[in-house]
């Protein structure tokens, strides 16, 4: 498992790296009006990776399943008490996964954590959740709990926040 601050710079190396040594797709998690949800075949094109953080808090900041390419993402079909039907992607129903959320610049002086792991125990999940583990470990430092990348660390030596929510205490935010 990983938690990290970095910037789109620090990661696409680590998600590209990951791909050239297995074949995987990126699916969007969450709640969606149909069983079916476009899923990317590159980090490249995942649309959040290249914009800022959405929200001021990570965990509102989109995740994506991260599975072999073979397998089935697998929705789980939720009736909810208005009568309305949605669809939802996540872990439960899909081993063999892992979950990247990739946090982000929000503002100018915020940056979001993210993080990369897996619930699952099965060896198909533990063998993708090592291949991010070990890019993100090469190529990032470590500081107190966290993964920082090269870029993310000269934000925060310019007195941007890494943190977990914008609306957090600083007293919250990753310090050396």
């Amino acid at each position: 498992m990983a938690f990290l601050f970095a910037t789109t710079d620090d990661i696409l190396p680590v998600l590209l790296d990951v791909e050239k040594k297995w074949r995987i797709t990126y699916t969007p998690v969450g709640h969606f009006d149909t069983p079916a949800v476009k899923s990317f075949f590159s980090a490249r094109d995942l649309p959040s990776l290249f914009l800022g953080a959405p929200y001021e808090s990570a965990v509102l900041c989109p995740r994506y399943l991260v599975t072999e390419l073979d397998a089935v993402v697998t929705s789980r079909k939720i009736a909810q008490d208005n009568g309305v039907t949605v669809w939802c992607i996540d872990q439960l129903e899909n081993s063999g996964s892992t979950v990247i959320s990739l946090g982000g610049l929000y503002e100018e002086s915020v940056l979001l954590r993210g993080e990369i792991r897996t619930v699952h125990r099965d060896p198909e999940a533990k063998r993708l959740q090592r291949a991010f583990d070990v890019g993100v470990q090469k190529n990032f430092t470590k500081i107190k709990a966290f993964r920082v990348g090269r870029n993310a660390e000269a934000l925060l030596d310019k007195g941007v926040r890494l943190t977990a929510a914008k609306q957090s205490p600083p007293s919250y935010d990753l310090s050396r």
